[in-house]
């Protein structure tokens, strides 16, 4: 099985430098632009399943770079919950947070912690292995992204 994972285009959050964890920041023109691109590169390539977290920059990103498509959407791929930061501009949190936040997730924020993000990303991974697909695209988040990276192929980022 080859699964694509692919990072939604730039939302408005991003745009801001703010957090937005599981607020629901829609994609900004740029976004659009780069799930276009996607698009292209996918062109050729014919999936079996196409998996989105259920969060709209996420599920945008899908249908624009998988034309006519319509995701079957999951929580599981949701980014990290980052509690009370939501919103908030990244300059908010101080250099000391910031360990803490790598080293336990948001807890401290009310938010979720690395253990549940990655019990998350292993309940996904486990489902797609019982999966008899050739291809599949799965359109998620850059935290939930690079924790994958971690939890699969030991990719500390």
């Amino acid at each position: 099985m080859k699964v694509y994972v692919i990072r939604h285009g730039e939302s408005e959050n991003n745009r801001g430098k703010k957090y937005t964890g599981w607020s629901d920041a829609p994609l900004t023109d740029k976004g659009r632009s780069e799930a276009a691109q996607v698009q292209r590169l996918l062109t050729d390539v014919r999936f079996d399943r196409i998996y989105a977290s259920d969060l709209c920059r996420a599920v945008e990103t899908a249908r624009t770079a998988i034309p006519g498509c319509e995701p079957e959407t999951s929580t599981l791929l949701r980014e990290v919950d980052v509690g009370s930061l939501t919103d908030q501009p990244y300059s908010l949190v101080t250099d000391d947070q910031k360990k803490r936040i790598a080293a336990y997730g948001y807890i401290d924020f009310g938010g979720e912690s690395k253990e549940t993000l990655l019990k998350r990303i292993g309940q996904f991974m486990r489902m797609l292995e019982t999966s008899d697909c050739e291809n599949v695209a799965v359109f998620s988040h850059g935290g939930w992204m690079l924790s994958m990276l971690d939890t699969v192929f030991g990719v500390r980022v």
